[in-house]
């Protein structure tokens, strides 16, 4: 088979199976861009203030996990070196585009943007366990993790090139970096890789909730949402009688025959009225 024909050689497919990047590499999606855009800014920031990288890390000492809280979103941005910051790189590259066609990019930055916080809580706990506590996390791996996890439960059979070589389904190689990190962190007491691991596992877990709870909690939203409804037709139609019997007293006595609460709710009505016909008229441009 010639390679062009192979299926990790094709572009994205938001469809069930999908297919893993092409290795001539395609044009980056919206939020691929933005967010390789937003890792290369902050390591430019890093370069001329070193500090940077001090404020915005995920540190477990002294309580600044707790004290400070915007490292656990700051520390997914901010990298160790330029082969730290190019692997994360290609990773968001290849990963977040096929995540991205399926969810949207709203969706899928928020997901990121999860799963970096669940990989930092990985990170902490197994500090706690392993190490006694303490320890400092950056770098955006357990944000593509997680984003891997769950392409792992929606597309298993999705083909990517390991280390941009080696042909392999997106669960083998979710397989491959589970044992990895496994041992890593059990032989060699690597926290980093806790990281890796506790993103990955939070990206497969949220996709099997989604699927399994899913659509219970959407008849729930459902539910809330006709209630609320109905709720908001009694309330009109409350309402409606309640200017109906102040407009007749107002024909009948005049306006200064009306009490502070009768003039109060006319001049409510009068303007939820004035700023439904405001909307009525944008919609009909």
């Amino acid at each position: 088979m010639p390679f062009e024909d192979r299926q990790y050689n094709r572009e994205y497919s938001a469809g069930g199976g999908g297919s893993g990047p092409k290795f001539i590499f395609p044009m980056p999606s919206k939020l691929t861009f933005a967010l390789i855009i937003a890792c290369v800014a902050v390591f430019f920031i890093q370069a001329f203030e070193r500090r940077i990288a001090g404020y915005g890390a995920l540190v477990l000492f002294d309580g600044l996990w707790y004290k400070q809280p915007w490292r656990w979103i700051t520390y997914q941005y901010v990298h160790g070196g330029g082969s730290h910051l190019f692997f994360n790189l290609i990773g968001i590259y290849f990963f977040v585009p096929a995540l991205e066609a399926r969810w949207g990019w709203k969706k899928t930055l928020w997901f990121y943007t999860a799963g970096g916080l669940a990989a930092g809580v990985a990170f902490w706990v197994m500090s706690l366990l392993f190490m006694g506590g303490g320890g400092i996390l950056i770098g955006a791996s357990g944000c593509i993790f997680a984003v891997l996890g769950a392409l792992t439960y929606l597309a298993p059979d999705m083909q990517v090139l390991a280390m941009m070589v080696i042909p392999l389904t997106m669960r083998a190689l979710a397989i491959i970096y589970a044992v990895l990190y496994t041992l890593t962190i059990l032989g060699d007491r690597n926290m980093s890789d806790a990281a890796h691991l506790g993103g990955m596992a939070f990206g497969a877990a949220y996709v099997f909730a989604e699927r399994r709870f899913g659509g219970v909690i959407e008849r729930q939203r459902y539910g809330w949402a006709q209630r609320r409804k109905r709720q908001e037709q009694v309330s009109e139609q409350t309402e409606q009688e309640t200017i109906d019997r102040i407009l007749a007293k107002v024909h009948d006595k005049g306006m200064n025959s009306l009490s502070w609460s009768e003039r109060r709710a006319l001049k409510r009505a009068t303007e939820r009225q004035r700023q439904a016909d405001l909307a009525r008229a944008r919609r009909e441009r």
